[in-house]
């Protein structure tokens, strides 16, 4: 079992808590919830197939709290995050009698998360939450750093709010029986941690990939803490996304648009984000901002991990208006993460449009991927 602490410093002073890493991890969630606080009761978000596959594990690991637990339990997928199933959190944890000395424990994916996260910042002008991931995606990313929110039809995650979880049971067992598109979505993010921070794991990455993907648990393990590391230090030191933290979108811009113009779900979060890192990386080889070769190397490691590079079918207009509507804007044109080399990333405010049109365009007459 691995240990590893979050410590974030901002106007509501100084923040701590623990990710717990390991096989059977969610034994410790028990002690999680008495050291978090002294809750009046506990209200649990989750998704139909989650619960159904690990319901009765995460009641036993609650069971030694002796606290008063009610449910939520939202269809599984993306089109769950948004305000329609929000507005059912709420009324759900306010019919179970739940205080502002209430918890809320997530469990499940990046979707349940981020739900549930943002049920927690805004109930009863905010209440705790824990979170027990269930994903790779939400392990390595969704997981840690305190962002939450909803999807618009407008765009993705457009509503929100920064809210850091009391603690974090991250139980390696659930990927043994995880889903292979969603094993292979989390890899997205994991390829990304490693693009824009860390060159020795992405060389793990390339020389571990057939470990990695049959689930060797030692192998997952370290990915994951590397991951964790990464974002955990990234958080430290911009928990608001002001500076630093924006390298963690390199690949979203285009991917929260395709997202959007696509319909939520029709491309797994980590999909998407891996066709737009290949985007990014091409983007920045034409502007000068990455090294040659970079994008090609970038392609072959998603490929290697059975992640899409290219998209069809989806027209050009749409997408540049969804870039458009995206947080991560600056004064006079859109903000691109770039990687000078791998492993480094560099934020580029005020993108030229018309590069990033120019770019898409010939992206988009591209080959498809190979999955």
């Amino acid at each position: 079992m691995i240990r590893l602490n979050v410590e974030v410093s901002g106007d509501k002073g100084l923040r701590k808590y623990p990710i717990w890493i390991g096989a059977r991890a969610i034994s410790l969630l028990g002690a999680a919830i008495r050291r978090s606080g002294d809750y009046s009761r506990l209200h649990i978000v989750t998704d139909e197939r989650v619960w159904a596959a690990g319901g009765r594990k995460l009641s036993k690991a609650i069971a030694g709290t002796r606290l008063p637990a009610s449910r939520t339990v939202v269809p599984s997928g993306e089109p769950s995050k948004s305000a329609e199933l929000l507005a059912r959190v709420w009324s759900d944890l306010i019919r179970a009698g739940c205080d502002r000395r209430s918890l809320i424990v997530a469990f499940g994916g990046g979707v349940v998360g981020d739900l549930s996260g943002f049920a927690a910042a805004s109930i009863l002008r905010g209440i705790d939450f824990i979170q027990v991931p269930t994903t790779l995606l939400a392990m390595v990313d969704a997981s840690v750093g305190g962002k939450t929110g909803i999807n618009l039809p407008e765009g993705k995650n457009l509503v929100g709010a920064f809210h850091q979880p009391r603690a974090v049971v991250m139980d390696l067992d659930f990927l043994r029986t995880l889903p292979e598109r969603e094993l292979r979505a989390g890899w997205a993010e994991v390829i990304k941690t490693a693009a824009i921070r860390d060159a020795a794991l992405y060389r793990f990455l390339e020389s571990h990939g057939e470990r990695l993907r049959r689930r060797a648990p030692g192998s997952l393990q370290r990915v994951i803490r590397a991951c964790c590391r990464i974002k955990a230090s990234i958080v430290a030191a911009d928990e608001r996304e002001s500076g630093l933290r924006m390298i963690l979108n390199f690949g979203h811009t285009l991917a929260h648009a395709i997202e959007a113009v696509r319909g939520y779900g029709s491309l797994l979060h980590g999909e998407a984000v891996a066709i737009g890192m290949t985007f990014a990386s091409l983007l920045g080889e034409s502007l000068a901002a990455s090294r040659k070769g970079t994008a090609g190397r970038v392609e072959r490691l998603l490929h290697a991990y059975g992640l899409p590079t290219r998209i069809t079918g989806c027209p050009i207009e749409p997408l540049l208006a969804g870039m458009q509507r995206d947080k991560k804007r600056g004064a006079s044109g859109l903000r691109w993460i770039f990687l000078p080399r791998l492993g480094a990333a560099r934020i580029h405010e005020d993108v030229p449009a018309d590069a990033v049109r120019r770019e898409l365009r010939k992206f988009l007459r591209g080959p498809p991927s190979v999955h």
